[in-house]
């Protein structure tokens, strides 16, 4: 069984051949980051773009600073999950096997070391909203369509769900990290 950083890198491998070249982003043009390939004009729209790859983060990040923040131990899938590689965010699908339909969402993936803070930050609000809610503590690691819900690593159990922002209530998807990264398109 492949465990979590591996099956983050094989995914983001697997989600890089959909591609001629390289990912390209309008909205991370001018942002400086390690992924950056070349910036150019983007013809289609007459926008720039900047062209990325995914880079390893040398050494590892964790996310120890929204621990000590917050008096709580993350589950070490959320600090692999956020402290393997720096890249652009990742548009995918979930397969949920079981109900046979696809989820599209999109993979919070950190830029540069900025970005990173700013992730941190932004858990900590998560996380202090929860604990005001006396809700189970996630840790986000993704965006749907729906505005009200993400995808999440219950910190508790280290399973994949889908969380209501709203509500709280939590969906399994996948038992781990490592399988619901296999099961993504």
């Amino acid at each position: 069984m492949m465990n979590d950083r591996e099956a983050l890198l094989n995914f983001t491998q697997r989600w890089l051949t959909q591609f001629d070249d390289a990912p390209q982003s309008e909205a991370l043009h001018g942002i400086p980051s390690p992924c950056i390939i070349t910036s150019s004009l983007y013809k289609k729209r007459a926008q720039l773009a900047v062209f990325w790859q995914p880079v390893l983060m040398e050494p590892q990040k964790t996310l120890t600073f929204v621990e000590h923040s917050m008096n709580i131990k993350l589950h070490p899938s959320a600090h692999i999950f956020y402290g393997t590689q720096y890249a652009g965010d990742i548009v995918a699908s979930f397969k949920d096997v079981e109900a046979d339909c696809s989820l599209p969402i999109s993979l919070v993936q950190i830029w540069n070391d900025d970005d990173f803070s700013e992730l941190q930050q932004n858990l900590i609000a998560h996380l202090s909203m929860q604990k005001k809610f006396k809700r189970i503590p996630t840790v986000f690691i993704a965006t749907t369509a729906a505005d009200s819900d993400i995808i999440s690593i219950n910190n508790l159990s280290g399973e994949i769900v889908k969380e209501c922002l709203i509500t709280g209530d939590l969906t399994v998807l996948a038992p781990d990290l490592a399988t619901f990264l296999v099961q993504l398109i």
